[in-house]
């Protein structure tokens, strides 16, 4: 029996993207790529994806990729990073968005933008819409990858992708589309990443996830602490908790996610979500928060 060829098996994966990463690097320039595309469209598969393909195409650099969801964290990155290591950038437009164009953070990374060119890195950055990521950010992207949709078929992911080239005088960015000997080549597609390594970067995208609910739990009961303050409404006293109550509120309030207080404490999550229900009663955490959903 004649075994089925896919559609996509005779076809280059992301080769005239990979191309223009190693001759910019070939040039001594380090690349920025901005990874947009609605939720479940693949972002994060074709971030992992291609850093496999820049490792395969330059074997003997033995490269290195990073993922990060902080400014430290990507600090500490580019500090361990040799020539040509790749870090992929998880959710950038909540670390860095467009309305705090200048918040210190913001600044912060536009300086490193502009200096990377040092370490020759590939920088991989990945949020859903254009338009929410800072200004000066967007002008120091080299190639822009909207990925489109999921073939499960064929276990690959489509995206339109183009080169980006900024106007320094008016910041105006233009798109243009890349070519394969000398033909326009409007769509690519990436393949689903090593099993191994995708296991743990969806790991560590959670945990950045529940890092992020945390955060936003902590502004949420800050905020609610503050307008009780302002109406002169006292919070109740720790001792309102009972002994299990106040584990609990503890841990959280050190940013433990739900399920690493339930194994802290040795109880089961639905446990803790119902301790934290308690805890919410008695105005402890703001009715808000995300940690409960």
């Amino acid at each position: 029996m004649t075994k089925r060829t896919g559609e996509y098996d005779d076809k280059p994966e992301a080769d005239v993207l990979v191309r223009f990463i190693n001759g910019r690097f070939n040039k001594g320039l380090g690349t920025n790529a901005a990874f947009i595309g609605l939720s479940g469209t693949g972002k994060s598969s074709s971030c992992q994806r291609l850093t496999e393909k820049i490792k395969e195409s330059r074997p003997e650099e033995n490269l290195t990729s990073f993922i990060t969801d902080s400014l430290l964290k990507l600090l500490e990155a580019i500090k361990k990073s040799k020539q040509g290591d790749m870090i992929i950038v998880e959710e950038v437009s909540v670390l860095f968005p467009s309305r705090r164009a200048m918040a210190k953070d913001n600044v912060s990374v536009a300086k490193i933008f502009d200096t990377i060119r040092k370490k020759r890195l590939v920088l991989l950055l990945n949020f859903p819409l254009w338009k929410s990521l800072d200004n000066h950010i967007k002008s120091m992207c080299h190639v822009l990858i909207e990925t489109l949709s999921i073939n499960k078929t064929e276990g690959v992911v489509i995206s339109k992708f183009f080169k980006l080239q900024c106007n320094a005088s008016t910041s105006k960015i233009y798109k243009h589309t890349m070519t394969r000997q000398g033909r326009d080549v409007p769509l690519m597609f990436t393949r689903m990443p090593n099993k191994d390594d995708w296991k743990k970067y969806e790991a560590d995208k959670d945990k950045f996830m529940d890092e992020l609910y945390n955060r936003m739990s902590l502004e949420q009961v800050k905020k609610r602490e503050k307008e009780d303050k302002d109406l002169g409404i006292s919070p109740p006293k720790l001792r309102d908790l009972t002994t299990r109550e106040l584990q609990v509120f503890k841990l959280y309030k050190d940013k433990l996610t739900q399920k690493e207080i339930a194994e802290k404490i040795g109880v089961c999550q639905q446990r803790v979500t119902a301790i934290m229900k308690n805890i919410v009663k008695k105005g402890r955490i703001s009715k808000e928060t995300p940690i409960l959903t």
